[in-house]
């Protein structure tokens, strides 16, 4: 595993101005972020958010966020709560930048106007799902206006996976729902940073479908992905100086299989930003 991260340090400074409009250029890290955890200079994270000051709260221009929205449906949209923010934490590692990379767990309304705040609205669950009408017709406007939302399921095949087309039809009326293989229309999103020549290769079948974009005014603006990657960012315990991973919730062994993942949430979210 020291081999394949130390060989995929990556060029941020590139994608910090691609995205501009959304971050802060932050400061690149000297020498790669598993050195500093040899040497005991990361520090510990516990995936608490921190508690934000006035200013933050009233100002979140400068920071790329992440939002996870809570529909009107019955849903547990709060799993994996250490999902998002550890995904983060790796971001934050490997680019040395404190201050522009942020998730926000807390559940967000699709009612509210505030969806338009942020570039990325993530939604997660075990169950099906439908959207009310109202919150039909606000993202839409979310969509058309630039938004992005990314849906995950939870468990790799059943009820939420069945629930996306549908909805997605709503959302964005004729809209096809294309495989994102590495063809040329997708291939940024396994090369942006780190290299794929396909998906990260998952334990069992279920979890190695490709993901599926439904495009609003010719870019991606519904991610698909029906291979649980919030599960694989989950934790356990905390990441230390010496295992910078953490270790996997839920019974996920393997660090070659989650660095990988790790990894490919980064170039999903960079692609996410830059499409």
């Amino acid at each position: 595993m020291m081999k394949t991260i130390v060989a995929t340090q990556v060029h941020f400074a590139f994608f910090t101005a691609a995205i501009i409009c959304f971050v802060v250029p932050g400061v690149m890290a000297q020498g790669s972020w598993l050195k500093k955890g040899v040497t005991k200079k990361v520090s510990e994270f516990d995936g608490r958010r921190k508690k934000l000051s006035s200013e933050d709260k009233f100002d979140k221009r400068g920071k790329v966020t992440v939002r996870r929205i809570r529909p009107q449906c019955f849903s547990d949209w709060n799993t994996d709560p250490t999902a998002l923010p550890y995904l983060f934490y790796q971001l934050r590692l490997r680019t040395g930048d404190e201050s522009t990379w942020y998730a926000d767990n807390s559940g967000l309304s699709l009612l509210d106007d505030e969806i338009f705040d942020y570039p990325i609205l993530y939604f997660t669950s075990h169950y099906a799902f439908f959207f009310s009408d109202e919150e039909v017709e606000n993202l839409k406007k979310y969509l058309k206006r630039g938004g992005t939302l990314w849906m995950d399921d939870c468990v790799g095949s059943g009820p939420f996976m069945e629930s996306v087309p549908q909805n997605v039809q709503r959302i964005a009326p004729g809209a096809e729902m294309k495989l994102v293989t590495r063809t040329n229309e997708f291939s940024d999103l396994y090369t942006i940073v780190y290299q794929f020549s396909k998906l990260p290769d998952l334990f069992k079948e279920q979890f190695n479908r490709p993901f599926q974009a439904a495009m609003v005014r010719g870019r991606p603006a519904i991610l698909f992905c029906p291979n649980d990657y919030g599960c694989r960012w989950e934790i356990s315990t905390p990441p230390t100086a010496l295992n910078p991973l953490g270790e996997g919730a839920h019974g996920m062994a393997g660090e070659t299989q989650r660095e990988a993942v790790y990894q490919f949430g980064i170039n999903w979210l960079l692609y996410t930003l830059t499409n």
